[in-house]
């Protein structure tokens, strides 16, 4: 398994879809890396490699990942889908059950857990009760939706954490205008995901994107995810969105043992049939949008229903990828479906 990292500029803007997404859906991302593919490789070999990375090789979503510097040492802290679990403290007092209830909104908003806080939720799963015996006090959130555990950070970098913002957005005024008038007709607006990084004192913090590619037959080189930097991602390059800055690319272990019992996934999957009965706890996410090819087009996908990032299996899925034809677009398109699983419920 690989794991690839992009970083960018500070108040880098990103455009994903019309959405504000604080995370690359992998159905999205599969999508930005066949297209940069298309603009390195000849069509054939862009073919081969589709119909290959479409059989054998599994892509996670690209997650939030921030990289803390004090005092010159760096350290870096991966984010994960929290799970579609019940998470509760088991075997408590009153007084903390009712501070629990207190700030139960406030755990119920966090979106993304540390790496580390998914091991340790992971440990505390009771497969028997279905239920993570765990407490979101002992650790910080940031920007109400990102918890990292107080053992993660050093007090003086949860207090910046506190007040810290990852991804802000933006929109941007723009003005249809008349070609043959020049007049201002319709305004409209661009929405951004900014990335933005945070300096206080001796203290440096600066978000990248991640994501898992297990690909053992190395069909996706690095060279050819490094084509994501040649092509930028998203939509409005145009107007400077998008821009990698830098693309690093390392080998990658999980280490999470597989109870061969229940599953969860860090991809977007679209369920084949033979993957429903195993479909335990889950979120729907409507997708859709326009197809790109090499240029941007008016032309829509179909909107299929896939299920999130986080959800709960009983059993291995594969997911699936759906494919279709558009007049006049001289190749497949197609949706990735493909489930990207880990064990859940294993000890470490």
């Amino acid at each position: 398994m690989k794991k690839a990292t992009l970083s960018f500029k500070d108040n880098a803007k990103i455009h994903i879809g019309e959405e504000l997404y604080d995370y690359i859906s992998s159905d999205k991302l599969y999508s930005m890396i066949i297209n940069a593919l298309s603009y390195v490789i000849t069509d054939d070999e862009l073919n081969v490699i589709v119909n290959l990375v479409n059989e054998k090789v599994k892509i996670s979503s690209a997650f939030l990942g921030l990289k803390i510097t004090k005092n010159n040492v760096s350290k870096n802290i991966d984010f994960l889908p929290k799970p579609y679990v019940l998470i509760k403290e088991k075997e408590i007092s009153k007084k903390v059950e009712e501070e629990n209830l207190l700030n139960r909104k406030k755990y119920k908003n966090i979106a993304w857990v540390s790496h580390n806080s998914f091991r340790n939720l992971n440990k505390n799963y009771n497969l028997d009760e279905d239920i993570i015996d765990y407490s979101f006090k002992n650790g910080v959130i940031i920007d109400g939706k990102y918890y990292i555990g107080n053992d993660e950070v050093e007090n003086d970098v949860r207090k910046v954490l506190e007040d810290y913002s990852p991804i802000k957005k933006d929109m941007l005024q723009r003005n249809t205008i008349d070609r043959y008038t020049k007049e201002s007709m319709d305004t409209y607006y661009d929405s951004f995901s900014i990335l933005s990084t945070k300096e206080s004192g001796e203290i440096k913090i600066e978000p990248y994107f991640y994501f898992l590619i297990d690909d053992n037959e190395k069909i996706l080189k690095d060279e050819y995810i490094q084509a994501l930097q040649f092509i930028s991602i998203g939509g409005k390059r145009s107007l400077g969105a998008g821009v990698v800055e830098e693309i690093s690319i390392s080998d990658y272990k999980f280490n999470i043992c597989d109870n061969g019992k229940v599953y969860i996934n860090f991809s977007m999957i679209y369920p084949d049939k033979k993957d429903l009965s195993k479909i335990s706890k889950y979120s729907l996410e409507n997708r859709n949008g326009f197809i790109f090819s090499k240029r941007s087009t008016n032309i829509k996908k179909p909107t299929l229903r896939m299920i999130k990032e986080g959800s709960i299996f009983n059993g291995k899925v594969e997911g699936d990828i759906y494919s279709f034809k558009v007049e006049g677009i001289n190749h497949d398109i197609h949706v990735y479906g493909k489930a990207f699983l880990s064990p859940f419920g294993g000890e470490n």
